[in-house]
């Protein structure tokens, strides 16, 4: 209710309505001066005669509860009603892509307008994780409660306390870095002297941070530096009755023991033997970080002390430079345990570091701000406690995972996990879509960029054979029937190509030029004995490709971004290829056509009955009936759409069969040809991409000291 109070406070505002005539706060005045409850407003049904209670401009200020369906204009309905047949919703979007699940789980969070689900853990955090910033939005955020270790920005999301007065504002407002603020957390020398601690409070190692003496071993660091949960300081203490004591000596309240939480920081809360709860069969929950000991879970960059990990997970551990590890580098879950035992790294001076930051793509900037070490340093080594790196994505990279700024914190962690940059998909050089039926030689400003062209061994030549489309830095998605059954070794791979002539390609200075490392076939395809189903296959290249606005890869079409092929139907697509021409020869040069997408009912009625086997739920037709065609040649190519009210191109689909003429072994441009439905197979699809690294432009790790000019 307190939450509605303030929001009718912003409505009374919005709608510049005398707060002299409102009766009481239960009310909400229509436009017209009907007067209902305030519980009635937003809630997908009209109660103000007039409707005033159910607008966009009023609603879209509302904040669902995660057991509620928000409309697309703001009213939250219960969760059940959604798609349920009927329209509870006034604009009825409760009913929309009924077909395609969009409803986020319990621990996520569903951004307003773009839709997306994201981690509840990652609202008002003080980063902008929705597209559309509803994350982090004062409504939200204002009545958050921030953890012990965390400073509450102005607008109410929560920061870690190690990276206040940074110079780089952590908190959307930027409320972390006023001088009200940072006045004694940044002076220098004889400055600090006018800031010493009060004597209700601590004064931390490093100097010039105070915080209370109450904050002071309750299991989250508050000094930036860490000094304030130091075994040092905190062992000879007694907690107090309803307090758990940590294993370090730090007290937290009882209730908060085994809540699944680390409220100790060192995890001893939550010890399995305390709190009696059995880890699934075989599985390990992973360990805290130790100073100047590092570890990576291995095919997992996500993963984080504290989380419970499958049997047969492998630790990686490493040290920093000139460190000794104590035990095996090697450390494997099994049966609940870490075996053998989890390793230290020893050093006579114990001097603490974080390890070289993992952020596949981005370009950094290192610079310690606090400790005897202040500076530039390089980014490529082991970085001292209080190394504050900033990252950015390179030109035609965006954002994927991540913050832009991260700081190296006291027990040799990284306050946040830095950024991961992935290729900007979906661009063309022109915003130019000539809509024709017919397919035309086109020129390098009109070409698709992520168009490919294979090329195989034959007789000592290299001979073109079919398309693809690069979907990342080193995959290639093509036909399964192009590659069944083919040495990868056989294969070459040209970016930016426009003939069928390998000698001629070779030569041009703009094209790339890869081998194929593996072919992954989806392993449901039987080639023809299979009636040609799931025919789709990735390619993955010896050597990443470079980016730029020649190469660069198509976006994979993904609700809600990008609705499914059956809402798509009579829209245009485009097609690259070098396939057969209206003259029966196979093009020389590469020639882009424009196909309708076809009803699916349209498309099998229209077909052959003997036909029509190869018709099924992974599949959908376009073309023309008219001698226009996608034909022999053009396999593996890629079907794009254009992104409503947006230049991005979505991969919709790949060239895949279609009717023969009689007697003869080319495709009838009188009927519609067959694509795999590249959404079937979307999880396929990301499962192989994400245990691919990102590797970014060729320079960025050649940069002796940071990626940008300081």
């Amino acid at each position: 209710m307190f939450k509605l109070v303030l929001l009718f406070v912003s409505i009374l505002q919005f709608f510049q309505i005398n707060s002299a005539s409102i009766v009481n706060f239960s009310s909400f005045i229509c436009v017209d001066g009907t007067k209902i409850n305030l519980t009635d407003i937003c809630n997908g049904k009209v109660d103000c005669p007039d409707s005033s209670d159910e607008l966009k401009k009023l609603c879209h200020h509302i904040v669902c509860p995660q057991s509620s369906y928000r409309c697309n204009y703001g009213a939250c309905i219960e969760k059940s009603r959604r798609c349920d047949g009927f329209e509870n919703c006034i604009d009825g979007s409760d009913e929309f892509h009924c077909d395609v699940s969009n409803t986020c789980s319990d621990r996520e969070y569903q951004c307003f307008q773009s839709l997306e689900c994201i981690p509840i853990s990652s609202i008002c955090n003080g980063y902008s994780d929705c597209a559309d910033k509803s994350d982090e939005n004062i409504i939200l955020c204002k009545d958050f409660p921030c953890p012990t270790n965390t400073y509450q920005c102005t607008y109410g999301g929560c920061i870690r306390h190690e990276t206040i007065c940074d110079g780089t504002n952590d908190c959307l407002d930027g409320s972390d870095e006023k001088n009200t603020t940072c006045a004694a957390i940044n002076c220098q020398g004889d400055e600090c002297q006018a800031y010493t601690c009060n004597t209700d409070e601590f004064s931390c190692q490093s100097g010039g941070q105070c915080i209370p003496i109450s904050r002071v071993c309750d299991g989250t660091y508050q000094c930036r530096d860490g000094s304030d949960e130091e075994m040092e300081i905190c062992s000879s203490r007694e907690c107090s009755q309803g307090f758990f004591r940590c294993d370090y000596g730090g007290c937290i309240p009882q209730l908060l023991v085994c809540n699944l939480e680390a409220n100790c920081h060192d995890w001893s809360d939550e010890n399995e033997t305390i709190c009696g709860v059995a880890l699934p069969d075989g599985a390990c929950r992973l360990p805290p970080a130790k100073p100047g000991t590092h570890y990576q879970v291995y095919q997992c960059s996500h993963c984080h002390p504290g989380e419970i990990v499958a049997e047969l997970t492998r630790l990686d551990f490493s040290c920093d430079a000139n460190n000794t590890l104590e035990g095996n580098d090697h450390v494997f879950c099994q049966n609940n345990l870490w075996v053998p035992y989890l390793p230290s790294c020893y050093s006579i001076s114990q001097v603490i570091t974080c390890p070289p930051l993992n952020a596949p793509a981005a370009r950094k900037r290192c610079e310690v701000l606090w400790g005897s070490r202040q500076g530039w340093i390089p980014c490529n080594e082991s970085m001292p406690v209080g190394t504050h790196v900033t990252l950015e994505c390179p030109e035609f990279y965006e954002r994927k995972t991540g913050a832009t700024h991260t700081t190296c914190l006291h027990d040799g962690t990284w306050s946040q996990l830095p950024l991961h940059c992935q290729p900007i998909c979906g661009i063309r050089t022109t915003s130019a879509a000539a809509l024709i039926v017919r397919g035309w030689e086109i020129s390098r400003d009109e070409a698709l960029p992520w168009h490919t062209t294979l090329f195989s061994h034959q007789d000592g030549n290299w001979k073109f054979f079919c398309g693809g489309t690069l979907i990342g830095e080193r995959t290639v998605l093509t036909a399964g029937h192009c590659v069944w059954k083919t040495d990868p070794n056989t294969i070459r791979v040209i970016f930016a190509g426009f003939t069928s002539n390998y000698t001629i390609d070779e030569q041009d200075k703009t094209i790339q030029i890869r081998n194929v490392d593996k072919i992954e076939l989806q392993n449901t395809y039987q080639d023809h004995e299979g009636n040609y189903g799931s025919d789709i296959a990735i390619l993955i290249l010896n050597d990443s490709v470079i980016i730029n606005s020649n190469v660069r890869p198509a976006c994979l079409s993904n609700w809600p971004a990008s609705p499914d092929i059956s809402f798509r139907t009579d829209e245009m697509g485009l097609v690259a290829g070098m396939g057969i021409t209206e003259n029966d020869t196979f093009s020389q040069r590469l020639r882009v056509t424009t196909v309708k997408i076809i009803p699916g009912e349209e498309c099998r009625n229209s077909q052959k009955s003997d036909f029509r086997k190869y018709l099924t739920y992974s599949t959908f037709c376009a073309g023309w009936k008219n001698g226009t065609a996608v034909c022999n040649g053009d396999s593996g190519g890629g079907l794009v759409l254009q992104r409503y009210n947006s230049s991005v191109w979505d991969l919709y689909g790949v060239v895949s069969i279609s009717q023969r003429r009689l007697g003869m072994p080319i495709c009838d441009p009188n009927y519609y040809t067959v694509f795999t439905k590249i959404s079937i197979y979307n999880t396929w699809i990301d499962r192989i991409l994400s245990n691919l690294t990102i590797v970014g432009p060729p320079d960025i790790n050649q940069l002796p000291n940071s990626d940008f000019a300081v």
